[in-house]
């Protein structure tokens, strides 16, 4: 059987394909509807900071968006099917809220436990190895806190919805530490290999850890994880 021949630019199969044009009246209802449902059900689940929202959060986002989206324009979904599947939904976030609250160890399961991946301003490599974002990622975050080295830092967290939470140290304590710079960014400090010959005095640090040393002109920059050394930020 042929296929119906499809005119170019035709206006009503652009706007409305074979629809009547009193559908949009039915869009407008069923839009209405579902938008009112859905403050109805966020004011169900919660308040929530969107800045704070774990993988289940986001999880859910998704599945009510899909839920209350496609009901308002597509004719052969029906509003009541939505409503179900948006119900179920909620009714299964306050189970989880619920198992959250009451069980630790089933939100560490579930959303990870926050890790501390500077101490003293020594990276934990390992630690940061296990979690998504990258040491680039994580010393954005720190730079958009206003950090500019590593020597300022007592102790950070990597949180569970990926935040980074820094602890600082006081300004008396604070020492020279690795500049939080991203790696396409470290070329401006002239770059050392290990085992180079120290050309300048001065403290230098191991980019892959953090690592922070005093090395006189002359003697050799030591071996370290990823054998790249920068010139430190002074505190």
């Amino acid at each position: 059987m042929a296929e119906p021949s499809i005119e170019a630019f035709e206006i009503k199969r652009i706007l409305i394909a074979d629809a009547p044009w009193l559908f949009i009246l039915e869009v407008i209802v069923r839009t209405v509807f579902m938008f009112v449902f859905a403050l109805i059900i966020m004011r169900l689940l919660g308040r929530r900071a969107v800045d704070q929202l774990t993988p289940f959060d986001l999880l859910i986002i998704i599945a009510l968006g899909s839920s209350m989206g496609d009901p308002m324009f597509y004719p052969d979904v029906a509003i009541l099917w939505s409503a179900c599947a948006i119900a179920t939904v909620t009714v299964l976030y306050r189970i989880q809220t619920a198992l959250v609250n009451k069980f630790p160890k089933y939100e560490d399961f579930t959303q990870g436990s926050p890790a501390k991946i500077i101490s003293n301003g020594i990276l934990n490599s390992k630690v940061i190895g296990k979690h998504t974002p990258t040491q680039d990622e994580i010393f954005l975050l720190l730079r958009n806190q206003s950090i500019r080295s590593l020597g300022e830092i007592e102790t950070a967290y990597l949180e569970r919805d990926g935040s980074v939470s820094v602890f600082k140290l006081p300004v008396d304590k604070r020492s020279p530490g690795l500049p939080t710079l991203s790696q396409d960014m470290i070329w401006e400090l002239n770059p050392h290999k290990s085992y180079e010959k120290v050309e300048d005095s001065g403290f230098y640090s191991c980019y892959k850890t953090g690592e922070t040393i005093w090395l006189e002109k002359g003697s050799k920059f030591p071996g370290c994880k990823g054998n790249i050394w920068i010139s430190s930020e002074q505190a």
